[in-house]
């Protein structure tokens, strides 16, 4: 992409919640990536374990901003773009911290921002372990059967080294234009405080004309070997599963996205879809999978 000068800004956002280790693994991957014109700002909502001051120590140029245990993914990610955005950056790199990065992966995001304006632009994630397993590139929403899904290799055709569009993008290593955020608005961190979050300002993006591309060129490895959503899903109660902020099926973060986006009507009919077929997945949870398990150890359920 040539000097710095030469370049646009970017800004990576990086919001955390403990997991220090984890964190300066991170940010030392970051420190090798090839592009030069980035700044770093993590977004420490409130952890406990010291990871601020392990950064600050280790990573002096990363800008720290804190919150007070209470932003979630979007708000503290709110936190990270307006100051980003109070400091010029052209561009907005959300991203997490459980990978470990490629050095060149921000060049492709950039050239494919560059050469489509009006666009957002996702890395190919790759499991951390199984390297040939891409466990996102792009999402998928199946309004009809109630499913919000990354797209996967392993379920999903993938054609190398094409560039491909999703229904939404993960808030995982996704270049974002500061004029976007300026146009419509930041993460709703009311309504989707943690989960579909990101998915809720893709399908705003995109009805606002926006594109969402995913770059095959760029690929980040990520390091959870389960997503956060099925960490959660096998975790929470069934109740849990509805109220609890940290769950993909909280009740106030689905209602917004089906109300607003769904294009069927009438939409409260297809939110109800979602959430048969996430009664039918811990009934098959418990009850079949569950005695299949038995079945196969020899024991009685």
């Amino acid at each position: 992409m040539g000097t710095t000068h030469d370049q646009p800004k970017v800004t990576a956002v990086i919001p955390i919640f403990n997991n220090r280790d984890e964190t300066l693994a991170f940010l030392g991957s970051m420190a090798d990536v090839t592009y030069d014109n980035l700044s770093l700002t993590v977004v420490d909502d409130g952890s406990t374990d010291g990871s601020a001051e392990a950064i600050a120590e280790r990573f002096p140029a990363v800008k720290i901003l804190r919150g007070d245990g209470n932003l979630w993914w979007s708000g503290a990610t709110n936190l990270g773009v307006k100051d980003a955005l109070k400091c010029d950056a052209d561009f907005v790199l959300t991203i997490n911290n459980d990978n470990v990065v490629e050095s060149g992966f921000i060049e492709p995001l950039v050239e494919s921002a560059v050469n489509n304006p009006r666009s957002m632009v996702n890395s190919l994630i790759v499991d951390c372990q199984e390297r040939d397993f891409i466990t996102s590139f792009g999402g998928e929403i199946e309004w009809s059967v109630g499913e919000i899904r990354d797209r996967t290799s392993k379920r999903d055709s993938f054609v190398p080294d094409q560039l491909k569009e999703g229904d939404f993008l993960t808030g995982n290593a996704t270049l974002v234009p500061a004029h976007a955020y300026r146009e419509i608005g930041l993460y709703d961190q009311i309504s989707c405080p943690q989960y579909l979050g990101d998915a809720e300002f893709s399908l705003r993006a995109r009805k606002a004309g926006y594109r969402l591309i995913v770059e095959p060129r760029s690929r980040i490895l990520n390091k959870s070997a389960i997503s956060g959503g099925t960490a959660v899903l096998n975790r929470l109660s069934a109740t849990e599963l509805v109220t609890d902020r940290r769950s993909p099926f909280y009740s106030k973060a689905n209602y917004k996205v089906y109300r607003d986006y769904c294009p069927y009507h009438p939409f409260p009919l297809f939110l109800a879809i979602r959430y048969a077929r996430l009664i039918y997945t811990l009934f098959r949870r418990r009850f079949i999978d569950g005695k299949r398990r038995f079945f196969l150890r020899g024991e009685k359920p």
